[in-house]
């Protein structure tokens, strides 16, 4: 359990590194493909590996040391244990190196989108962590129905308690603290850890949106969250506002954050 919840802690210290992103495409008859990318900054990579091969040494007992492959923090095998929870087919995948960014771009399938267990911030907690810190969050909600010749795909949106928004909450620091002294120690910390962090999830449709309640819709894709928090951190009192925030209505001028405030969105779509 310790060395969970330290790797957990160093995932977090290097959050500074995590963009992922999410795509999902939802075609004219229910099925659908995800396109995911996660990954982190060559130095925060090296950080995370040495820390897994160190935890994974010391949970040898008894056994000669010998040289072993660096564990894998972005893969293959993560990518199917994610297929699994999604409950979609894992397609293919291959790795990511630039100068930048180290990490896996994975292709899933699915048969009905009504059945789809994707949440807000998995593809973060999963890939980095691996520790099951979504496990208590809602997942997107689908409904899905043919009319004629446009198809309607109905979202319900994971419900945000008071004062814990998303992925604030996920780290551990949502809602406000008891006072001015602990908040700013707060803002000073979500700083440090959420440089550089980028996270989005878009829905795609197969053809071209007809009708949609959705507030952030380019072509055929209707972004669901997008959190950028290089442009919040910019936004003097964006951050805290974020915080402290109880619902998703009061965050729609921050900068660098899309959140759908509607609990449905409906897209209509067709050829």
């Amino acid at each position: 359990m310790k060395r969970r919840l330290a790797l957990v802690c160093v995932a977090l210290l290097c959050s500074a590194c995590l963009r992922a992103t999410t795509t999902i495409t939802v075609r004219q008859d229910g099925s659908g493909l995800i396109d995911q990318e996660v990954g982190a900054n060559p130095e925060a990579m090296a950080m995370l590996k040495g820390f897994a091969g160190a935890a994974a040494e010391q949970q040898k007992s008894g056994a000669a040391a010998s040289p072993s492959t660096p564990p894998s923090i972005f893969g293959e095998p993560e990518a199917r244990k994610l297929a699994d929870q999604m409950g979609v087919k894992f397609v293919s995948g291959e790795p990511i190196k630039t100068a930048e960014l180290e990490g896996y771009r994975a292709h899933y399938s699915f048969d009905d989108v009504t059945k789809l267990k994707v949440k807000m911030n998995q593809d973060a907690s999963g890939g980095l962590a691996g520790s099951g810190k979504t496990a208590g969050e809602p997942p997107f909600g689908f409904q899905f129905e043919k009319h004629g010749a446009s198809s309607l795909l109905t979202i319900n949106m994971p419900e945000q308690k008071p004062g814990s928004m998303g992925p604030l909450n996920q780290l551990g620091m949502g809602g406000a603290t008891q006072n001015s002294a602990q908040n700013e120690q707060a803002v000073a910390m979500m700083k440090m850890m959420l440089k550089g962090l980028y996270v989005d999830v878009t829905l795609a449709v197969d053809g071209k949106v007809i009708k949609t309640n959705a507030p952030y819709v380019n072509g055929s894709k209707v972004t669901l969250v997008q959190m950028d928090f290089d442009k919040l951190l910019a936004s003097e009192g964006a951050l805290q506002k974020l915080q402290q925030a109880s619902d998703p209505r009061s965050l729609k001028d921050i900068p660098g954050l899309k959140v759908v405030a509607e609990p449905k969105v409906t897209i209509e779509f067709g050829r």
